[in-house]
């Protein structure tokens, strides 16, 4: 925030992007429209104040494939327990984040009363929220789709790490066409 002193304070309450519009209409101060940011709230008071808000679950819903590899999922995050349910297989994972922050290992086997929980969790909630869902895809192919994740894996992530790195050296000059396209 513009002109706020934190005077080395930090702070680690987990946030999302839907807490910006209720942050920005409360420094703007507008009436928070909670009809319009129901998942999320103003940050302005742990900003400001240090406060620590009730913890609260986080949610996330991807029901498409990406661009960058992202494929269609919905998530929760309950304090350092983060579920993501996969649609194309049916799939749950689990992280424990204060063990495994980086998402390495799958625990959802080695928990299965918290797996059912906030599978539960979830589902009630792309419910209340009446999420719209993928549609299964009957021409899906499981090798194939090993097949494309090795590629991403051993290809694309390699050279977009390259690119990020060359841009990113002190000496990088782009050109006219850097980012990929072709000015006409």
């Amino acid at each position: 925030v513009p002109g706020q002193k934190t005077h080395g304070k930090q702070s680690d309450y987990p946030v999302t992007g839907a807490d910006f519009y209720p942050t920005l209409l409360d420094y703007a101060h507008i009436e928070l429209l909670n009809n319009q940011h129901k998942d999320g709230i103003s940050l302005k008071p742990i900003i400001e104040e240090g406060k620590t808000p009730e913890q609260r679950p986080l949610y996330w819903h991807y029901p498409h494939y990406g661009n960058q590899g992202g494929d269609p999922s919905s998530i929760i995050r309950q304090g350092n327990w983060k579920l993501i349910h996969y649609y194309e297989d049916g799939n749950n994972e689990l992280y424990d984040l204060d063990v495994d922050p980086y998402e390495k290992n799958n625990i959802a086997d080695d928990f299965p009363e918290i797996t059912s929980k906030l599978s539960l969790q979830l589902k009630n909630w792309l419910v209340e929220v009446k999420a719209l869902y993928p549609e299964k895809d009957d021409q899906f192919d499981v090798d194939k789709r090993k097949d494309y994740e090795e590629k991403i894996r051993n290809k694309l992530l390699p050279k977009l790490e390259k690119e990020r790195l060359d841009m990113l050296s002190q000496g990088f000059q782009p050109n006219e066409d850097w980012w990929g396209s072709k000015i006409t």
